[in-house]
């Protein structure tokens, strides 16, 4: 990093920029404190590109990796106001996921040429590779190495061209929308400059889906004896535009006369999973011929009749419905149902795609009036497999329709009341966010079309995705992704207080 040169000037101008320098400093200092202190209580980030390359924050990279078959490219603008000159720089990344735990990037400082990059602090170009080291995708803890090569670039000609290697080490902890990150590092240094240790520390917070917001501070060591090494702050935000595409901004400031004495990041990358669209073909996505008659035999199956009540079981084994139901185990799942997982409101004047006359029945559900949570047990449980769904999509096929039709006819046949809850899961192959957002949507259109076409209840179903998390197989073979890509239906009902939830019957729930 550079070291900037200080120039002597009025005394009485000099005290006012350093008191404002000391303002700005115990500011920033004092609302990331308190930001972390507001995060403390509060669940996991994304593999975003910074503008080194590697995934992470605005600056700082995070355990995560990039997934296998997605690359992004990224576009900044790096501004720096300094006590004695100011620079504009616009450096380029570009991020592969190169499997489950590893990624490649790299980065160039500057595409406008006007010899900033000394002041900016961001003279060098890098390529490195990154490894998540421990710890799964869907993990919550875990360990990365970042290696990265950097080649210097520079008007100072005791420092242009030379080849410093780095490592890092990071720790991250991530809930569902909170993350804290650390990083600790060594640089080894070309020439006769000194070998730099690094130090890194980051928040990040996600107040709403698509937005990200983050703070971060890094330190390195001197690099020449006598001289302070650089430090900064920075606060700053992501905004997801779309599953692709993401906005960055930041503002930081320096925290040792190395650095410069604000900065202002800014930038856009864009990701695309190319391992995507790589997947198998279902059965279901054959030609239009063989598409067109799938149909005609699978319609038969709706004229059957469950009489039975709603009980654990009462499936048999080798009927349709049968094949989509899971025994359950004891003691039976417990599940907390709360209110923001109501499906979304459905525009019930739709008529053209409802059931015709579309009219809704009384609520029968414990969900009709739910203000606060509340704690369910499950009698019931259906999973609907990977060609319930058109692939990397949200509509339903013609299969997963008949399953959804299945399942409302024997539902229908009981008096009791009853909770579902639609839970969508997906492989890892593409974002985090595009697959809990495609998950999400799954399980709304789901439960819509329970609603719209088979006339059950909006009011007791509730909808939640949870994208690549909970895995049932391992995702490194095409079968196990096949599997995780599915939709689970948990019939449930609440149990009156002071009852064993393992055993509660439907008759039991409170009326």
């Amino acid at each position: 990093m550079i070291i900037f040169e200080r120039f002597e000037i009025n005394s009485d101008t000099g005290r006012r920029l350093a008191m404002i320098r000391l303002h700005m400093r115990i500011l920033l200092v004092s609302t990331a404190a308190c930001l972390a202190l507001l995060l403390a209580v509060a669940s996991p980030g994304l593999a975003s590109p910074t503008h080194y390359g590697h995934t992470g924050l605005l600056n700082l990279p995070t355990a995560q990796t990039l997934n296998e078959g997605n690359i992004c490219v990224g576009l900044w603008t790096n501004c720096t106001v300094g006590s004695d000159r100011s620079g504009v720089i616009v450096p380029a990344t570009i991020t592969l996921g190169l499997g489950t735990f590893m990624e490649a990037y790299g980065s160039y400082p500057n595409l406008l040429f006007n010899d900033d990059e000394d002041v900016s602090g961001r003279g060098f170009a890098d390529i490195g590779f990154k490894f998540r080291i421990f710890g799964k995708r869907s993990d919550p803890f875990r360990l990365g190495l970042d290696l990265q090569a950097r080649r210097s670039i520079s008007d100072d000609i005791r420092r242009d061209s030379l080849t410093d290697y780095a490592s890092t080490l990071i720790a991250s902890y991530r809930r569902e929308k909170f993350g804290v990150h650390a990083t600790a590092g060594y640089i080894l240094k070309d020439s006769d400059f000194d070998d730099q240790l690094t130090f890194g520390g980051g928040f990040e917070y996600y107040p709403v889906d698509r937005l990200r917001t983050i703070a971060e501070v890094s330190y390195e060591s001197g690099a020449e004896p006598g001289f302070d090494g650089p430090a900064e702050a920075t606060m700053g935000l992501q905004y997801f535009l779309t599953p692709h595409l993401t906005m960055n901004f930041g503002v930081g400031v320096g925290l040792t006369d190395a650095s410069p004495d604000f900065r202002v990041l800014f930038g856009f990358s864009s990701c695309q999973g190319v391992g995507t669209f790589n997947r198998p073909v279902p059965k279901f996505a054959e030609p239009p011929k063989a598409q067109e008659e799938a149909p005609q035999e699978p319609a038969k199956k709706l004229k059957f009749k469950t009489i039975t009540p709603l009980v654990p079981g009462s499936s048999g084994s080798t009927s349709p419905l049968g094949k989509l139901e899971l025994p359950l185990p004891e003691p039976r799942e417990q599940v907390l149902i709360t209110p923001d997982e109501r499906l979304p409101p459905i525009d019930l004047t739709r008529q053209d795609s409802a059931v015709s006359p579309l009219v809704l029945p009384p609520p029968n559900a414990e969900g009709a009036f739910i203000f606060e949570p509340f704690k369910a047990t499950t009698i019931r449980k259906f999973i609907l497999p990977e060609q319930t769904f058109q692939p990397n999509q949200e509509s339903l096929s013609m299969e997963g329709r008949e399953f959804l039709a299945m399942i409302a006819e024997e539902l229908r046949q009981t008096t009791g009341r009853y909770v579902i809850r639609i839970e969508g899961y997906m492989d890892n192959v593409g974002s985090e966010e595009y697959n809990r957002k495609l998950s999400y949507e799954r399980a709304v259109t789901a439960g819509s079309v329970l609603v719209l076409k088979n006339g059950l209840d909006p009011h007791s179903i509730f909808v939640k995705g949870y994208g690549e998390a909970k895995p049932a197989a391992d995702n490194t073979s095409p079968e196990g992704r096949s599997r995780n890509n599915r939709l689970e239906l948990l019939i449930l009902v609440k149990v009156l207080d002071g009852q064993d939830v393992g055993t509660a019957p439907a008759s039991t729930v409170q009326q």
